[in-house]
């Protein structure tokens, strides 16, 4: 794989991993011109996992500083928002990787039909993305900070199922939290942290692929899916406080119906 393939593909597949446009839909993508390795797929998620920590350093470390007094007061998980922070948190991520888990052992191998796959789920993410300029807005200050335990719950569901082609796993957190009728800004933040365990499990998976590539390879991989993924949390934040993530849809609906166009046009069935 040269040095090039490997800047765009992991910076590409970093910042889908932000910005709930599918990192799985534009991974096929980008696959139909560039050369792909497991190796930039593991690169890619720790990359990226760490990015979203530092993103949304500040909420992780008071969710985790009160999580652990909480454990011995548990009375802080109602009294204090970081502690509830940290059990929504934690009860989301398992969700998402139970359900992941889940769907992963169900799925049939890629084949063929890989493209029309991919294309068909990003179309349902960009109408999922679309949907958010419907979302109701809370007045009520507490409920628009936080879901419930049971709305947490939801959430972590459909991220884990967004593991699924063309699915985005921050964009299925984000519009249901924004549903929900959480603040765009915490919104964010929860969907982002929520990626993080997901991210981290997905790459330490792959980890020993990462041994087999040139060590300066690896490290532009690395880096290209830090700063992509960097970026895009950046951006999200930036149209979630704006209300501007439905315009997102913009961008993944042709490129799902480009996929989709691209599915049919192979020979044999697509």
């Amino acid at each position: 794989m040269g040095l090039v393939d490997v800047a765009v593909l992991a910076a590409v597949q970093g910042a889908a991993e932000a910005l709930p446009v599918s990192a799985t839909g534009h991974g096929a993508a980008a696959r139909l011109w560039l050369a792909g390795d497991a190796w930039v797929d593991a690169a890619h998620a720790l990359a990226a996992a760490a990015a979203l920590a530092l993103a949304v350093r500040r909420r992780l470390l008071h969710a985790l500083g009160e999580g652990l007094r909480a454990v011995a007061r548990p009375s802080l998980f109602r009294a204090s928002p970081p502690a509830r922070d940290a059990a929504l948190l934690t009860l989301g991520a398992a969700a998402s990787l139970l359900v992941a888990a889940a769907l992963d052992r169900g799925a049939p191998a890629p084949g063929p039909e890989a493209p029309l796959a991919a294309g068909l789920g990003l179309l349902a993410t960009g109408a999922a993305l679309a949907s958010t300029a419907l979302a109701p807005r809370r007045a009520d200050r507490a409920r628009a900070d936080a879901p419930s335990l049971a709305g947490m719950l939801a959430a972590g569901a459909a991220h884990g199922a967004a593991a699924l082609p063309g699915g985005s796993r921050v964009g299925a957190a984000l519009v249901l939290l924004l549903w929900l009728g959480v603040r765009p800004a915490r919104a964010v933040e929860l969907a982002l942290a929520l990626s993080i365990p997901a991210l981290l499990v997905s790459g330490l998976a792959d980890a020993r692929a990462l041994l087999r590539p040139a060590p300066g390879a690896v490290a532009l991989g690395l880096l290209a899916a830090f700063l992509g993924a960097l970026a895009g949390a950046a951006a999200l934040g930036a149209l979630a406080e704006r209300r501007r993530t439905g315009a997102l849809a913009l961008w993944v609906v042709p490129l799902g119906l480009a996929m989709v166009a691209y599915a049919r046009a192979l020979p044999g069935p697509a």
